[in-house]
């Protein structure tokens, strides 16, 4: 993957941003969420490895009433008031409160595999399969998954799917461990694969 080319504007911007989440107490996910940014896109962004354009940053600044002008002054602290705090401690609160509501409310005991279609099936086979399969008792990929659901749980996804159900509904009941992969030619690749199983 390409990095960014001027380095030092981007170590900039990273570190500013670590300064808000300082600031505000906010974590990286929460972070990307509070400011209506996709969580897989802001970490790039914070780990510098794209580049980010004026109109983003302006979008993640503005929600916390940072002015460019301000986030770019260096050596000058961001200033941010303490009824933005409160704002954005109310809205994690509440993310975190989702995110467990999602996993609580559905501290269903499922008695057989659900049946159905849409959203709501779909998040409540991938926690039947989590919290009520041995199928994670092994590490998966997600490659190992699209197969697999298909063809053991009657239940077709895309990776890209997969890997939001995971992150968003039963991540705390799941490890991801990264893991070397070979090549074709037995090489190892520079591509990680991460492998799901139960914590």
């Amino acid at each position: 993957m390409a990095r960014t080319v001027n380095k030092k504007l981007a170590e900039f911007i990273s570190e500013r941003f670590n300064e808000i989440m300082i600031e505000t107490g906010l974590d990286l996910e929460i972070f990307a969420a509070y400011s209506k940014i996709g969580y897989s896109t802001f970490r790039t962004y914070h780990s510098r490895t794209v580049p980010i354009s004026v109109e983003t940053l302006h979008r993640i600044c503005e929600p916390f009433d940072i002015l460019l002008s301000d986030f770019f002054t260096a050596n000058t602290p961001l200033i941010i008031s303490e009824k933005i705090k409160n704002k954005a401690n109310t809205f994690a609160a509440q993310y975190i409160l989702e995110k467990k509501k999602i996993i609580k409310e559905d501290d269903i005991i499922f008695h057989k595999k659900p049946v159905g279609s849409g959203n709501k099936w779909e998040r409540d086979m991938i926690k039947y399969i989590t919290l009520h399969t041995d199928y994670f008792h092994t590490e998966r990929s997600i490659a190992d998954m699209v197969h697999d659901f298909t063809k053991d749980f009657d239940f077709p996804l895309e990776s890209g799917r997969i890997y939001e159900l995971l992150r968003k509904y039963v991540g705390p009941t799941l490890k991801k461990e990264p893991s070397m992969r070979l090549n074709n030619d037995k090489k190892t690749s520079n591509r990680t694969v991460f492998l799901y199983s139960k914590i």
